[in-house]
């Protein structure tokens, strides 16, 4: 009982939808010839914006600063001298940017095998315990790890084909 009313009340909200659109029931509600055509808006052949050029906002401010940079350069470095904090900032993101990560003091023991990988993730675990490595730092470890520990066994891997294929070569003969 209660299903059919809900499906009754679900088909008034729809009538309800098709008459303040201005459709019937059984209608749709767009018509082919009304929706837009999706897709590229360049005709074939055309292939856009050139690669380099640039916008015209961009060109704009070459032109107005084109004779006078180094005099702009001087007057930010004049303000940057004089206190002045947005200048400062701005001359020492481009002299000294900031580094993306910060070099990392654990001491690591060579990865040669793949049974060094063992002591190698038992000193990230130390680090991380003993607060000298963050979870971020250990993670890129972590990564430089699985990396040496791919190398690894592509070489040995590499190395065990060539003697397969050596001891087929003397069998052969």
């Amino acid at each position: 009982m209660a299903v059919s009313t809900m499906s009754k009340g679900f088909d008034l909200a729809k009538e309800q939808i098709l008459t303040r659109r201005g459709g019937t029931r059984g209608e749709k509600f767009m018509s082919a010839s009304v929706r837009k055509v999706r897709g590229r808006p360049f005709k074939p052949g055309n292939p856009g914006r050139p690669s380099g050029s640039k916008n015209k906002t961009t060109q704009m401010a070459e032109q107005l600063v084109a004779g006078q940079a180094e005099q702009v350069i001087q007057k930010v470095l004049e303000l940057a001298q004089a206190g002045n904090v947005a200048a400062l900032r701005m001359v020492l993101d481009r002299v000294w940017p900031p580094r993306k990560g910060q070099p990392v003091n654990v001491v690591m023991p060579p990865i040669n095998s793949s049974e060094d990988v063992f002591s190698a993730i038992a000193s990230i675990w130390t680090a991380i315990r003993e607060g000298r490595l963050t979870p971020e730092e250990a993670s890129a470890l972590s990564i430089v790890i699985d990396r040496s520990l791919q190398a690894i066994e592509l070489h040995d891997i590499t190395k065990r084909v060539a003697a397969l294929e050596a001891r087929d070569k003397r069998n052969e003969t």
